[in-house]
């Protein structure tokens, strides 16, 4: 008499809730990446903000001219630019960070800014704000 041997491997209801489960850990993990990318963003933008009005505000002081950071609600791009001529430049926010308002930053010829204020940056991730004090100090949370 001969036994027959089970077959080896996996039968197709195990295949099924392998493949099942693997796809919803890859949803999971794929959400949590993309929230960890959005909120890395972020944190370079607010960071990238708050360097380049140093920057222009150091440019001031250091060129007695006056300066401007001007920011547009909903654009990932803003200008700094001499205020009588001769020197502009466009900066990039990272991808999906934009202002969350209009405005426009100034600086005096000896980098006093003309009052204080707060620049605003946000994605999907949430908000961070870049503050400008009314003595020139610049400050930002990370979000």
């Amino acid at each position: 008499m001969t036994r027959r041997r089970p077959a080896a491997g996996f039968g197709l209801l195990e295949v099924v809730i392998a493949t099942a489960l693997l796809a919803l850990l890859l949803v999971v993990g794929t959400n949590r990446w993309q929230g960890h990318v959005a909120r890395q963003r972020l944190r370079y933008g607010v960071a990238q903000v708050a360097a380049n009005l140093r920057h222009a505000q150091e440019r001031a002081k250091a060129e007695r001219a006056a300066y401007t950071v001007a920011f547009t609600a909903a654009s990932g791009a803003y200008t700094i630019a001499r205020s009588g001529g001769g020197f502009m430049e466009r900066a990039d926010l990272p991808p999906g960070v934009t202002a969350a308002g209009t405005l426009t930053v100034r600086f005096s010829a000896f980098g006093q800014p003309s009052s204080a204020y707060a620049v605003t940056v946000q994605n999907a991730a949430g908000t961070a704000t870049v503050t400008v004090s009314s003595f020139g100090g610049i400050t930002y949370q990370e979000p």
